[in-house]
């Protein structure tokens, strides 16, 4: 039932692993929001680190730590913080090097007293710290300059997800994307016995969440500024790093990979996995189906452009899937569409790197899209990040930026690249 005067309670948690330079400011983000029916509590992974004296630093009395008391994997650390969630209000997840804009939590809470949801998505800013080796960093990215919002339709997310037509960020993932009440979560979880059984817990959540309500409420406004730094974690960061790091991943998680897949660097076999995971703990997805042929041709399709060994590595997984499945002549012709790309002369990289943001130019002066060099203002973390994101949605809603300013954004970023 809407209720137009309630502040509900929020959660908000930060898993956290020796990470305590990103916590720091993603922290600060956090006690910064004038809300006071409001706890963050920061679940750390048996850090050997400042961790807990950086936690410390900040006098809040609506912060609370906690310590696994051993290594856990994401997985089970997710579960950890889970279990000591107050059974009350919203929830959401941000990791230790993401943040919340400035009044999001007054902002979430306006979102779901006026429509009563129980889901609330939302798109999200994006900040390349400094600490990263590409040519993004220290670049803010927002994806829409609009506030509408919209009623989504649960299967149809699902089933545009399934059929590869749609990315993973369109489920209401309770990391960085959603806020989702604790009926919610209690439900799923005297399901299946506890709530994230996949070792993508971001993706399982929203295959879950989204299955149990039906729909559930999108707003275009970013509550929450994603930060990808050198510590960045979440699906599509621990499947697609080095092996190095992929390994050490998977050795450190006790969750089996579903028996239908071959555990690899694949995004797309990860998306899929937390499906299954899903599928067989929930019967509200029973019905929904994966195509594994196409599966094949999107994970060459994936890394047709990648390194050697990147390429090999996926190839194999491939193999082995369709092995399982009896799909052997699939695998061979997923291999051949997509074999393993030479290195392109300077000349036609350039000329391919120029197109694709040409193309970029189109897509963010249609959705109102920009990008900002944050260099100039002296930014160098989450927190400083996520004050500029705030001032230009300010300046928007005022009705100070227009299609010139998107544009000139658009443009700069095309020139750095």
């Amino acid at each position: 039932m809407k209720n137009n005067t309630t502040n509900h309670p929020f959660t908000v948690v930060i898993p956290t692993r020796e990470r305590f330079d990103t916590l720091e400011h993603s922290l600060r983000t956090c006690v910064a929001q004038n809300y006071e029916n409001l706890e963050i509590l920061v679940s750390d992974n048996f850090s050997q680190d400042r961790t807990r004296e950086i936690v410390e630093s900040y006098k809040d009395k609506r912060i609370r730590y906690i310590n696994t008391g051993k290594r856990l994997g994401m997985t089970e650390n997710y579960e950890f913080s889970l279990s000591h969630v107050k059974p009350e209000g919203y929830i959401l997840y941000i990791g230790d090097d993401d943040g919340l804009l400035p009044d999001a939590i007054q902002g979430i809470n306006t979102v779901v007293r006026e429509t009563g949801t129980q889901v609330l998505r939302w798109d999200v800013a994006v900040y390349d710290w400094p600490t990263i080796a590409t040519k993004k960093e220290n670049w803010l990215y927002i994806n829409s300059l609009d506030s509408e919002i919209t009623k989504q339709d649960s299967a149809s997310i699902i089933q545009n997800l399934l059929s590869f037509k749609s990315a993973y960020q369109s489920l209401p993932l309770m990391y960085m994307y959603s806020a989702v009440h604790y009926d919610i979560i209690k439900k799923i979880k005297d399901l299946s016995g506890k709530f994230y059984h996949s070792m993508t817990p971001d993706v399982y959540s929203g295959f879950a969440i989204a299955g149990l309500v039906g729909s559930f409420i999108n707003s275009k406004r970013p509550y929450v500024i994603a930060g990808s730094s050198h510590h960045s974690t979440g699906a599509s960061a621990a499947c697609v790093t080095s092996d190095q790091v992929v390994q050490k991943f998977y050795q450190e998680n006790s969750l089996p990979y579903h028996p239908s897949l071959f555990f690899s660097r694949s995004l797309q076999s990860c998306i899929i996995e937390a499906f299954f995971q899903a599928k067989d703990r929930l019967p509200f997805l029973e019905n929904y189906t994966v195509d594994l042929k196409l599966l094949l041709f999107k994970m060459m399709q994936e890394v047709a452009q990648k390194p050697e060994s990147f390429y090999l590595s996926i190839q194999e997984a491939v193999l082995q899937i369709a092995e399982k499945h009896g799909i052997q002549n699939a695998a061979r012709q997923a291999i051949a569409k997509y074999p393993m790309k030479k290195k392109w002369s300077s000349l036609r990289s350039n000329m391919y790197f120029f197109g694709k943001r040409l193309r970029q130019i189109s897509s963010d002066i249609r959705k109102k899209t920009i990008w900002i060099d944050c260099a100039p203002f002296g930014i160098q973390n989450i927190y400083d990040a996520s004050l500029l994101c705030h001032h230009i949605l300010k300046l928007q809603d005022a009705k100070f930026l227009g299609l010139s300013n998107v544009i000139k954004a658009s443009l700069s970023h095309i020139k750095t690249f």
